[in-house]
């Protein structure tokens, strides 16, 4: 005879299910904002898209970086493993770098930026960096290996 799953585990199983569907949606909407983000055309002058308006010395880069850096911690949320983690983190790296190719390709207004490339990877490499340390933090603590 088959045993069947305890109402309890098959309720914790769909709920993690839905959960990751969840996730893996947000995932899928952060992508599509940054892309509209990185493509809309140039702000105009003083607007409060325009980020020379604040007067602040590297807000851009900052915020490439801290852009990307959730991206890849947020890459952690949806991946089940370290392998397919890394292969997450591999294509964040060619979406940000297209991402500026296509900034500079198409004509809105702005130009690419060698910069921000580097911005946006470091973001990426920082996030996944952060992400590593966080997760094997919790996985020590916890007793577990992941």
């Amino acid at each position: 005879m088959r045993k069947h799953a305890e109402p309890i585990s098959l309720y914790v199983s769909l709920k993690e299910r839905q959960l990751l569907i969840w996730i893996w949606l947000l995932f899928g909407l952060y992508a599509v904002f940054i892309a509209g983000l990185t493509l809309m055309p140039a702000a105009e002058k003083g607007s409060l898209a325009d980020l020379d308006s604040y007067g602040i010395s590297g807000l851009d880069t900052l915020l490439h970086v801290l852009t990307y850096m959730f991206f890849a911690m947020l890459a952690l949320c949806v991946s089940q493993q370290y392998r397919f983690y890394l292969t997450l983190l591999i294509g964040l790296m060619i979406f940000a770098s297209l991402l500026e190719i296509f900034q500079g390709i198409l004509d809105l207004g702005r130009e690419s930026s060698f910069s921000d490339a580097v911005a946006n990877l470091s973001g990426v490499m920082l996030g996944g960096l952060l992400s590593w340390y966080l997760e094997r933090h919790a996985a020590i603590k916890s007793g577990r290996r992941r």
